[in-house]
Formats: structure tokens, sequence, C-alpha cells
């Protein structure tokens, strides 16, 4: 029996699902070369710095990603003991 001042309530929505990851990683392409002359050698090696340093980027931040990650399960696991 409900109480005169109560209504049923409609069902509540299901939980979210949060996930917490890492970023996904993409590849690292490496930029194709043909130089002709040196000002080409030149400006192909800076092409391919800027390429190994996206690629660097990105590997430093999965890293502290993971990380951190480990460093929470390592943390909730010794409080759990």
């Amino acid at each position: 029996m409900i109480l005169a001042g109560c209504t049923s309530a409609p069902p509540s929505a299901p939980p979210a699902i949060i996930y917490i990851g890492c970023p996904p990683v993409s590849s690292c392409p490496i930029p194709a070369s043909k130089p002709a002359t040196n000002e080409d050698l030149s400006a192909d090696i800076l092409q391919l710095e800027s390429a190994l340093m996206e690629c660097g980027l990105q590997i430093e931040a999965i890293k502290k990603c993971q990380e951190a990650q480990h460093a929470k399960t390592h943390s909730a696991a010794t409080k759990a003991h």
C-alpha cells in the first residue's frame, strides 16, 4: 500500500560506464624522403626530427598514464590487504 502523499518514481537510469585508461596509440609514420639537393636533405632532416619528436611525445604521454594507473592499482591493492 502506497502512502497517500507518495507516488511511484520512474526507474533509475542505468549507471554510466566510465573507462579510465590511457590514450590510444597511433602509428608514428616516417615521412618519405627523396632529397635531390643539400637543401632538400636539410629540409628532410628537419621533417624527420619533427616526426620523431611527435612520436616521442606520444610515447611519453602513454608512459606517464600507465605509470599513474599502475600507482593507483598498486595503492588500491595495498589498502585492500
